[in-house]
């Protein structure tokens, strides 16, 4: 479907709008975050209903087994897993379920495959929220006001973790278009949505809510999914386009972490992201630096999904590249 007026224009896809046909993972996945937020809300109404309890509200009563809960985590582990099926705000229920459902059988579909996208969902879920806990806890010891019996919000990877997902898949594919507004006019494409989901979510947190917590699991969440995305998630060859080969994780220099930042602050980054990258694939090998032949492979696939080019790093490249095999000649 294509809408288009004056001053705005958005495409949806046709696809967005069959939710009859939902892929096996989306539709079991989106079931179950359904069943466990529903449940979760009538034990909290019911609570909340019951004579007596009157000093209980609905944010106060939680369940740690659906519930990310810092000290019972040790007791109920999976509520590392359940928590990424669970919301308690009314706008994440719809943003999360809306995203579970259109987002959600575009990458499986794209992917190929229901496990990975519930590898990605759950398993990277849980991971993060893995370290968010033990932040937390770690954290108590240096801030005595950061509580340990208060639910977290254990599930960001609908909004974090797709958004980097929507950036790798359609970096160029236009969300929406604002025309003709002086100084308005902007045509915000899929590669600007993890920043900017990353700065409002900031700023909210920061500024008006003030839930630190969550503000540390939406950028634990966000650094997780990248680094599977970039360095461990594997590709199979009817995705790369080679017939035996599959590809693991994504090498194309637009999917660096450094060009999810703005220009001005990309400087600043960029020796901290490349000390990071030397330390933990170069020097201690926590995964294989990448060579000439991924980052190609990379690239070309990024420009299938309609990534544009980084002129200047792949100038830079074959300029080293050369000059390796001038000097291996002049070695012989």
């Amino acid at each position: 479907m294509h809408y288009r007026s004056k001053f705005f224009e958005i495409n949806v896809p046709p696809s967005a709008l069959n939710i009859r046909d939902l892929p096996n993972a989306t539709a079991l996945l989106t079931i179950a975050y359904v069943a466990f937020t529903l449940s979760l809300w009538w034990v909290k109404w019911s609570y909340t209903s019951l004579e007596g309890n009157t000093e209980a509200t609905h944010a106060s009563i939680f369940s740690p087994i659906v519930q990310l809960v810092p000290t019972q985590t040790l007791y109920d582990p999976w509520s590392l897993v359940l928590s990424n099926l669970v919301d308690v705000k009314w706008w994440k229920i719809g943003v999360d379920l809306l995203n579970l459902v259109v987002g959600g059988s575009f990458i499986e579909r794209n992917w190929n495959s229901s496990w990975e996208l519930a590898r990605f969902l759950l398993v990277i879920g849980s991971l993060s929220n893995l370290v968010v806990v033990l932040v937390t806890i770690l954290s108590s010891a240096v801030f005595p006001r950061v509580r340990l019996d208060a639910p977290l919000d254990g599930n960001y990877t609908m909004l974090i973790g797709f958004c980097i997902v929507y950036k790798q898949l359609i970096p160029e594919t236009s969300i929406f278009h604002i025309r003709n507004l002086p100084l308005v006019s902007k045509n915000f494409r899929f590669k600007l949505l993890p920043i900017f989901v990353l700065v409002i979510s900031t700023v909210t947190q920061l500024v008006f809510l003030r839930h630190y917590s969550e503000l540390l699991s939406i950028w634990v969440t966000f650094l997780c999914s990248w680094v599977y995305l970039r360095f461990y998630q594997v590709l199979p060859p009817a995705i790369t386009g080679s017939t035996t080969k599959s590809l693991v994780g994504d090498a194309s220099d637009t999917f660096q972490l450094i060009y999810f930042f703005p220009d001005i602050i990309k400087p600043l980054l960029s020796p901290l992201f490349n000390m990071c990258y030397w330390v933990f694939c170069v020097k201690l090998r926590i995964r294989e630096p990448f060579n000439e032949d991924d980052v190609d492979t990379g690239n070309s696939l990024a420009e299938q999904r309609g990534a544009k080019k980084i002129t200047n790093q792949v100038e830079e490249r074959r300029r080293r590249l050369a000059l390796q095999v001038l000097q291996e000649r002049g070695a012989v």
